[in-house]
């Protein structure tokens, strides 16, 4: 090759990354007016300069609540990722003092794993992330799929739930007692309850906590037709909607701010039963403690805490935390994948 020829290639070849760049998919502005509570918009203004696409805002306290959207409204279903672990937390609850399940009950009791090392793993590790099982499956299609699902924008939890127990068949568990979040542990907790109860997870999920809680609006999607609109990575990618299926207990549920504010509510009022899965019993996270899958952390800015759960996918982002000594609690979901922690906090701080 000439250097004449060289030099006309790499001019191509950064002709290709420019053009790249300028054409590169943005996540579009929001296409409708914002609804809901003016001085709740205007919050949110001042404290989050991040995408509005569809941004959906909830604030709650034991007597009423406000809500803003942007792009959306109240009503409107996301997808809520790892919320969906919060939800599987409060089934735990509900299933322990039903009876029908201990905390220190061996998972090998309850799914068909055979003499496998996750058999030992109990209900409690598995809510409190001390399983020792890793984050997802470790073994070459897993990995794989996660890997390409990132580069583009696919589903990285197609795996039905006869899939699921033959990852966690083939799991170690060798970090068990000390805290390291997983996937599978959240997974393999939710389809354990299901068992116990004889339902499927999502049969389980309606009958315990969403008919009760009237959550109407809230469901495990099992096909495309059901599930959320297409969000968007943080690049603006549109990304493919995560029906999870097996993993459904970890990050597989839909809800709506309405929903979510509803069931945050019935907490807030509760002295016993569910509530139990929002109290802190393990060690997690530097200053942070874990119950059920909830985790208690110090509120910034103040002398109290909150007890919260996050979520992702790949399209979108999801926040539910609870001041319970206030009485307060908020929910922020996002169908774009740019993180909406801090906006939570900061309104939780404010309620």
């Amino acid at each position: 090759m000439t250097k004449r020829t060289q030099f006309i290639s790499v001019l191509l070849a950064l002709a290709v990354l420019v053009a790249g760049f300028l054409i590169r998919p943005t996540v579009p502005a929001a296409s409708r007016p914002p609804t809901g509570d003016e001085r709740l918009r205007q919050t949110v203004d001042r404290l989050y300069d991040g995408p509005r696409h569809r941004l959906a805002v909830a604030v709650v306290d034991r007597e009423q609540t406000r809500f803003a959207g942007f792009g959306t409204d109240e009503h409107e279903a996301f997808e809520i990722g790892s919320v969906s672990k919060a939800l599987t937390g409060l089934l735990l609850a509900d299933s322990v003092e039903r009876g029908e399940v201990r905390l220190d009950q061996p998972i090998g009791e309850l799914l068909p794993v055979g003499d496998a090392p996750v058999a030992q793993v109990t209900l409690e590790e598995l809510a409190s992330h001390r399983s020792g099982l890793p984050r997802v499956a470790s073994s070459v299609l897993p990995q794989a799929r996660g890997i390409i699902a990132r580069f583009t924008g696919g589903d990285p939890y197609p795996y039905s739930v006869d899939q699921l127990l033959d990852q966690a068949r083939s799991a170690s568990i060798d970090g068990r007692g000390k805290a390291e979040y997983s996937n599978l542990g959240g997974a393999l907790l939710g389809q354990a309850l299901a068992k116990a109860a004889g339902m499927d997870y999502s049969q389980l999920l309606t009958a315990r906590l969403l008919q009760p809680s009237e959550m109407a609006a809230t469901r495990v999607p099992s096909t495309e037709s059901e599930a959320a609109p297409k969000g968007y990575s943080t690049g603006g990618r549109r990304e493919d909607q995560w029906l999870a299926r097996g993993y459904a207990p970890a990050g597989g549920v839909l809800s709506t701010a309405a929903d979510l504010a509803g069931l945050a509510q019935r907490l807030l009022a509760m002295k016993a039963g569910l509530i139990s899965a929002l109290e802190p019993r393990h060690e997690y996270d530097e200053d942070e403690r874990i119950g059920m899958h909830w985790i208690t952390s110090p509120l910034p800015g103040t002398d109290r805490t909150m007890v919260w759960h996050n979520g992702g996918t790949g399209g979108y982002r999801s926040f539910v935390a609870l001041d319970r000594e206030r009485g307060r609690a908020i929910v922020v979901l996002s169908d774009v994948a740019s993180d909406v922690d801090d906006l939570g906090a900061d309104l939780l701080r404010e309620a």
